[in-house]
């Protein structure tokens, strides 16, 4: 990928533009941007990083949509990821924690399948939050962690659905957590995912496969999104990455992602 702009970042291969969303209160001495140090795959990587939190801000975001739930999509919209239709999609990223990467206190995701809600559209359920991070790769914030080591980061893939909204001990207790791991900081890891979702009478469920550095971890049948007829989102969905975090008073986190691959 090549620069382009203050945060905007060019894929020569199909010409598209991607743009940073970056959240009011969010602080970042090192805009995000392709660096040329120690990638994965020369000559190039995204480097996205987080200082400590603006006050009063409730949650810092800088993330990047590389598949779209709106914009424009090469091959058109019959590339779409579109939650159940029953086709599969394949996902690899590679990313690596910086060495001085400090542990949240609270939520912080570096990919997720996003579901946004629809305007116009009413959820019917009033019990259900909707829509959002319906499936998502989340670091274990400091409360929760079990290995204590500073050179190590625990992280869980974790799905979103009616059933399975809220994180607590974010482990298998929690409904949604299909799988829980840990990747030593300043190290480069391959992140390869398989997802299918099927409409089962109103209920969102299908394949979602999860491999660490090309060694399977899970590959089953999972609840993940939500039913748009009843719950008022859209059925179109989007792949981010980047840093996306409740408030952090104190912690510096920078994250590098290269070799982005989607095949739909």
């Amino acid at each position: 990928m090549k620069a382009k702009g203050a945060t905007a970042i060019l894929d020569p291969r199909t010409n598209q533009e991607f743009r940073a969303t970056i959240d009011k209160g969010t602080r970042a001495a090192e805009r995000p941007q392709l660096v040329s140090q120690a990638c994965h795959t020369p000559p190039s990587c995204l480097r996205v990083s987080l200082d400590p939190s603006a006050k009063g801000a409730a949650k810092n975001k800088i993330m990047y949509s590389f598949w779209s739930h709106y914009k424009p999509l090469p091959g058109g919209e019959q590339g779409r990821m579109v939650i159940g239709d029953d086709r599969v999609t394949r996902i690899r990223f590679a990313m690596k924690l910086g060495e001085d990467y400090d542990t949240p206190p609270h939520q912080m995701i570096h990919f997720q399948i996003f579901q946004p809600k629809e305007k116009g559209k009413v959820n019917k359920v009033k019990s259900v939050n909707p829509g959002g991070p319906i499936l998502s790769l989340r670091i274990v914030p400091q409360s929760r962690r079990k290995n204590k080591s500073s050179g190590v980061e625990e992280f869980i893939i974790v799905a979103r659905s009616p059933d399975a909204q809220n994180l607590k001990y974010y482990d298998k207790r929690d409904a949604g957590v299909l799988f829980r791991g840990q990747v030593r900081k300043g190290q480069w890891n391959d992140y390869s995912f398989v997802l299918q979702s099927d409409d089962r009478n109103g209920e969102m469920i299908g394949r979602v496969g999860f491999w660490l550095n090309d060694v399977k971890k899970f590959d089953r049948p999972v609840e993940w999104g939500f039913d748009p007829a009843r719950y008022g989102v859209s059925s179109k969905l989007g792949f981010e990455l980047g840093s996306y975090r409740s408030a952090d008073p104190s912690g510096h986190q920078t994250v590098y992602f290269d070799d982005i691959r989607l095949d739909r």
